[in-house]
C-alpha cells in the first residue's frame, strides 16, 4: 500500500502524480475497473465513488495492482482518506 498526496490529477488520461510523505513522487495510472472510495461529508464515512470524485491535495491510499516497466503503478483501489 502506498499513502501520499495527489499533487496533479488527469482524468482524460485516467493517472495522477502522487507524492509520499517522503517527498517521492510516483505516476499512478487507474484501471477501468480501480475500486474509488471517497469521505462522505456529513457521515465522514467512506462510500464509493468515481475518479471524479478525487482532487488535488487529497491524502490517499493506493493499493498497487502491478507495476509497469516505466515505473509507473497501476492502481486496484484508492482510498482517500482526507
Amino acid at each position: 500500500m502506498i499513502e501520499g498526496r495527489i499533487k496533479n490529477l488527469d482524468l482524460a488520461n485516467r493517472s495522477a502524480l502522487i507524492v509520499e510523505g517522503n517527498g517521492n513522487e510516483l505516476t499512478v495510472k487507474f484501471a477501468l475497473r480501480t475500486n474509488v472510495e471517497v469521505i462522505e461529508p456529513e457521515t465522514v464515512g467512506l462510500m464509493g465513488g468515481s475518479l471524479e470524485d478525487l482532487e488535488e491535495g487529497y491524502e490517499v491510499e493506493i493499493e498497487v495492482a502491478s507495476l509497469n516497466e516505466d515505473g509507473s503503478i497501476i492502481c486496484d483501489s484508492i482510498t482517500c482518506i482526507s
